[in-house]
């Protein structure tokens, strides 16, 4: 299969590593990144060191269509991957969406329609430098359309003849609201306290906010008629915690770094469609607030 991975940072790049191994595989991602893949290769950090040998590009303009196209861009990015990639995609190709927060597919489908398809992924990986990624676990990945899950299903083939754990599923627009629910109680929150996810169960008081927040979600939800694979959320919440108890979120990374987060995709997210379904959303609202402080704040410091 003929793959391209838009946004090929750290999640992408390794993603693209691993399928390359049984398929063909281009990187679109930054410069600076790009390079060093093109010039050394991908190498990719885990209990075994390897390189991984791939094209990588900024820009796919110019060149053929590919069979599946990857999107793993950060969510406020979406918009405008989708104006880039318009340009060269064939009328064949099918787009996945692996990114962060609600919105996503919604855009993928107004672009592609039904070979527009979902995904959600546990994969762990960090850009350590330019060129070098670290895989940290496959972790769990779910790919699914409520409109041809039997696509769905030739997609994850592509993933699992690589060796990555995957399964498939009609009722993606679950799943994805459930990793983003669970995102919108640990990444803000550990981006307001400065600490890691497992420092979340250590304070009574922080999980009694985490829970308001897992309820607040739920309750979204239901009243959108989305059918959360995961009930109560809040022991999916404590779950994820602990198994990830040593990590550093994304979203208190960006905060440390100065950068844009995706705190409007993730709880934005959920405050959007509660004001939408009369659905009160104060913590979440709260904890956006919060967020959008710290990064003008962390912004102004590193600027």
């Amino acid at each position: 299969m003929q793959i391209a991975v838009f946004g090929a940072g750290s999640l992408g790049s390794a993603l693209g590593g691993l399928l390359a191994y049984e398929h063909e595989v281009v990187l679109v991602g930054r410069k600076e990144h790009m390079g060093a893949v093109r010039r050394s290769g991908l190498r990719i950090v885990d209990d075994i060191r390897r390189i991984v040998k791939l094209e990588a590009v900024m820009s796919l303009r110019g060149r053929g269509d590919v069979d599946l196209l990857i999107v793993t861009t950060k969510a406020y990015d979406t918009k405008s991957a989708i104006d880039e990639c318009k340009r060269w995609t064939g009328r064949h190709t099918r787009v996945l969406t692996l990114q962060n927060g609600l919105g996503n597919l919604e855009l993928i489908r107004s672009w592609r329609g039904q070979l527009g398809f979902g995904g959600t992924t546990t994969m762990g990986a960090t850009l350590l430098s330019p060129g070098v990624v670290r895989l940290s676990g496959f972790g769990r990945t779910v790919i699914g359309s409520d409109m041809d899950v039997r696509e769905a299903g030739t997609i994850a083939k592509a993933f699992s003849s690589c060796g990555i754990p995957v399964s498939v599923t009609a009722n993606i627009g679950g799943e994805i609201w459930a990793k983003a629910a669970v995102n919108a109680c640990i990444n803000p929150t550990t981006a307001v306290l400065r600490v890691r996810n497992g420092r979340l169960l250590e304070s009574d008081s922080v999980m009694r906010l985490v829970r308001a927040v897992s309820v607040e979600c739920e309750q979204v939800a239901r009243a959108a008629s989305v059918r959360l694979p995961c009930r109560p959320l809040f022991k999916k919440v404590v779950e994820v915690a602990t198994e990830t108890s040593e990590n550093v979120s994304s979203m208190l990374r960006d905060i440390e770094l100065g950068r844009r987060t995706e705190i409007e995709q993730i709880n934005g997210g959920f405050c959007r469609v509660g004001d939408e379904q009369g659905v009160p959303t104060p913590m979440n609202k709260a904890l956006t607030s919060m967020v959008r402080a710290l990064e003008a704040s962390t912004a102004k410091e590193k600027g």
